[in-house]
C-alpha cells in the first residue's frame, strides 16, 4: 500500500473521530435546551429566590397574658379589703394603707365651686395666723388637710374639719390648728345649681401665710 492511501485512512479516521466527539458533547447539554424548551429561572419576591413562599405556614401566635398571670416578681395581697399589687423588688413589709382613708367622691362637683370653699378656708388661715406670736414659723410652714362639706337648699355647709400644721414651733401650731377648724365649720358658701349632697370632702394645701 503507498504512503498516500495510508494518510488517505487515517485522514478518514480522524475526521470521523471529530464529528462523534462533536456529537457526544452536544448530547450532553440541558435537556430543556435539547427540545427547544425555555429554560425556567427563578422568581423574585417572595414567591421565589431565597425568600420563603407567600403561601407558607404564618408564624406562630404569641397568647396574651391573662390579668391573673403575673410576673414572678410581683407580689399581691389584700390589705383593708384592697388588692395590692407590689411591684418592688427585694425584700419589704406588705404596704400598709390607712385603715381611715375614704374611697374618693362618687359624685364630682363644680370645681369653681369646691375652689370657692377652699378660698373661705383660706381666708380663716389668714385671720387665726395674724394671731400667732413672731418668730414661730419656720422656713416653710405649710396648713394641710380636708374639710367635709354637705349640699341642702343650695347651700354648702362644713360638718367637718381635720387641718394638721407644719413647721410652726410650740404651742403656736396647736393654737393655729384649733383655730381654723373651729372657724371653718362656720363657713357657707351658694351651692348654685348643685343637689343635695353629703359627705363630700375637699383636700387644702396651703402656705402658712
Amino acid at each position: 500500500m503507498s504512503n498516500r492511501a495510508i494518510y488517505a485512512i487515517l485522514a478518514i479516521v480522524a475526521l470521523a473521530a471529530v464529528g462523534g466527539f462533536w456529537l457526544m458533547m452536544r448530547g450532553d447539554g440541558d435537556d430543556a435546551q435539547a427540545s427547544g424548551e425555555p429554560k425556567a429561572t427563578p422568581r423574585a419576591g417572595f414567591g421565589g429566590g431565597t425568600h420563603a413562599p407567600s403561601n407558607g405556614p404564618a408564624a406562630p401566635s404569641v397568647a396574651a397574658p391573662t390579668p391573673g398571670d403575673l410576673p414572678a416578681n410581683v407580689k399581691e395581697y389584700a390589705a383593708n379589703g384592697a388588692i395590692v399589687r407590689d411591684h418592688r423588688s427585694g425584700a419589704h413589709a406588705p404596704i400598709e394603707l390607712d385603715p381611715n382613708a375614704k374611697p374618693p367622691n362618687e359624685r364630682k362637683l363644680q370645681p369653681t365651686l369646691t375652689k370657692a370653699v377652699a378660698d373661705r378656708v383660706r381666708d380663716v388661715m389668714h385671720q387665726c395666723v395674724a394671731t400667732m406670736p413672731d418668730g414661730v414659723k419656720g422656713e416653710n410652714p405649710r396648713l394641710d388637710g380636708s374639710i367635709t362639706i354637705s349640699i341642702k337648699d343650695k347651700q354648702v355647709s362644713v360638718d367637718k374639719a381635720a387641718i394638721s400644721i407644719r413647721d410652726v414651733k410650740g404651742e403656736a401650731a396647736e393654737t393655729t390648728r384649733t383655730c381654723i377648724e373651729q372657724k371653718a365649720l362656720a363657713i357657707t358658701q351658694a351651692a348654685g345649681d348643685e343637689q343635695d349632697l353629703a359627705n363630700y370632702d375637699i383636700t387644702l394645701s396651703f402656705t402658712l401665710i
